[in-house]
């Protein structure tokens, strides 16, 4: 079980960096590298001049807009409050914003099973990479590249980090979703009081879930990993983990499988609750709060 506190976390600038422009971020937690359903959230702070082209992963993609907006081409544009679900396989962008922005994100395992590259992999694949060609315009150049057409930045760190080609699965989503949770309606929980909740999506064990939760002051809520939990907004106690027994906004909690805690808020409090995926034979299925 790991717990963030959002207050404590240093700001970070990425250093080793395969897109364009200013990057600044929060660590709040992250998995297990070489592991299907390893995973990394951060709080993301980017300038005017970010870029990311056109592209996809070989994993798993939720972003919530916190401030500013983020443009994708033809596949639409996040505005604060837009939760983005982008699946492994499935082209977006390219990615663009006129403005600062502050996002959260969360990069995960997906079913095509090639888990996440973290942090520390990719930041060392990029500094070999760059010793033998360079990146720009988000696309990395190869000394050996005649051609000059380039390969997709992050594709790049993970052959590199991996020590193998990138293998992408069966493309499931056509396009990313868009999901704005106001147009949600608030459904009562059955079984807590004082708790509701708007699923915005689940499409099985094998994928990232998402659902919104919101308590009112003196409720509380059981969850079971695996699952990161962050704090949107709100106040109140955390029954392991959390500095002085304390959460906050921008907070976060990760249980890992079968991993039990207790939320109580003693204020009015918004929660988003991400399911990790469960890989058959590696993971013990889990729960959440999710109501049947």
């Amino acid at each position: 079980m790991q717990f963030f506190s959002f207050e404590d976390a240093p700001i970070h600038t990425r250093g080793e960096n395969h897109r364009v422009g200013t990057f600044r971020y929060k660590d709040l937690g992250q998995g297990v590298p070489g592991q299907p359903g390893n995973f990394y959230l951060r709080w993301v702070l980017s300038a005017s001049d970010f870029f990311s082209p056109r592209h996809f992963h070989n994993f798993d993609q939720v972003r919530l807009q916190l401030r500013g907006t983020f443009a994708f081409g033809e596949d639409g544009t996040m505005h604060p409050g837009t939760i983005g679900y982008f699946p492994e396989s499935t082209p977006y962008g390219p990615q663009t914003s006129a403005e600062d922005t502050a996002q959260l994100v969360l990069q995960i395992g997906a079913p095509g099973g090639a888990g996440y590259v973290g942090e520390i992999q990719r930041t060392a694949a990029v500094a070999a990479l760059n010793k033998s060609g360079r990146f720009s315009g988000g696309r990395y150049f190869s000394g050996t590249d005649a051609a000059g057409t380039g390969q997709d930045g992050f594709e790049a760190a993970w052959e590199q980090a991996s020590g193998r080609k990138v293998r992408y699965a069966r493309r499931r989503f056509e396009r990313p979703m868009l999901v704005h949770p106001d147009a949600f309606d608030w459904l009562a929980h059955p079984t807590l009081p004082g708790v509701r909740h708007k699923r915005l999506w689940d499409f099985g064990l094998q994928t990232v879930g998402c659902v919104l939760f919101g308590l009112d002051a003196g409720a509380q809520m059981p969850l079971t990993g695996p699952l990161t939990a962050w704090v949107q907004s709100g106040a109140g106690a955390c029954s392991q983990g959390a500095s002085n027994g304390r959460y906050a906004p921008g907070d976060a909690l990760h249980l890992e499988p079968a991993e039990h805690a207790s939320l109580q808020a003693q204020a009015g409090s918004e929660i988003l609750v991400l399911t990790h995926p469960v890989f058959p034979g590696l993971t013990p299925p889990g729960g959440t709060a999710f109501p049947a």
